[in-house]
């Protein structure tokens, strides 16, 4: 499956997102829930929509955290599951947040699906995307 994304249509913005549209990198599952929750957004867009993090890397005077989730951070796939399921590296970074994706129930086996499925992995994280898309 390709995922197509007008990317003419989307504009930087120099300020961040309101408070509370995106979660706080240091807390669990339930707090995943709320954040996402109060968005309509259910555990498989949750896990889905983290897959994103396969693109791009933290900064620490963003986010208080510094580096790439994957080796490839300029290639969309599924190594993010992948990465997650295989434990910490020296020079990739597993915010609390992403661990909280193998410890919850409901979490962990859409991680083990999306690391195992690539195609899967894509088609969910489509629809999700598009969901958070439409939220404005």
């Amino acid at each position: 499956m390709i995922v197509l994304i007008n990317l003419a249509s989307i504009q930087d913005k120099c300020d961040p997102p309101p408070e509370g549209r995106l979660p706080d990198a240091t807390k669990g599952s339930d707090h995943l829930r709320d954040v996402f929750g109060h968005m309509g957004l259910s555990d498989k867009d949750i896990v889905a929509l983290s897959g994103a993090h396969t693109l791009g890397r933290c900064h620490k005077e963003r986010s208080g955290f510094e580096g790439p989730w994957t080796p490839n951070p300029n290639i969309f796939d599924n190594s993010y599951f992948k990465e997650l399921l295989s434990g910490d590296k020296e020079g990739l970074i597993q915010l609390p947040t992403d661990k909280v994706l193998l410890e919850d129930p409901a979490f962990r086996p859409l991680v083990d699906i999306y690391a195992e499925d690539e195609d899967a992995f894509f088609a969910d994280y489509a629809e999700a995307h598009l969901k958070l898309s439409e939220l404005g």
